[in-house]
């Protein structure tokens, strides 16, 4: 298994490879637009207006917003493998969650 930070540089690379856009202005909307193909995605669980629910066509547009979010996140030289275990299970360990069952 391949940890964060060697995916992100992989996405990176292959992006560059591919020529696609690093600009973080169009990253964001690009990567708002595949946030909108996952909601579609869910939308099939319920909604009898569409065909059926798929999990490889979730987790396919899931894949497209993390590649866009590593992009971003390379833009701007920031290191997710680090950023995750600092915010989320640094930061975020020590707070109280009113959501969590105690």
């Amino acid at each position: 298994m391949t940890g964060l930070g060697e995916l992100q540089a992989e996405i990176a690379a292959e992006r560059a490879s591919r020529g696609f856009t690093t600009d973080p202005e169009r990253l964001l909307v690009l990567l708002v637009e595949e946030v909108g193909e996952v909601a579609r995605e869910l939308k099939k669980t319920w909604s009898p207006n569409y065909d059926h629910f798929e999990v490889e066509h979730l987790g396919s547009e899931l894949a497209d917003v993390l590649v866009l979010v590593c992009a971003l996140a390379s833009a701007h030289g920031v290191d997710l493998g680090h950023s995750v275990r600092h915010k989320f299970f640094g930061v975020d360990a020590e707070r109280t969650w009113k959501s969590a069952p105690k």
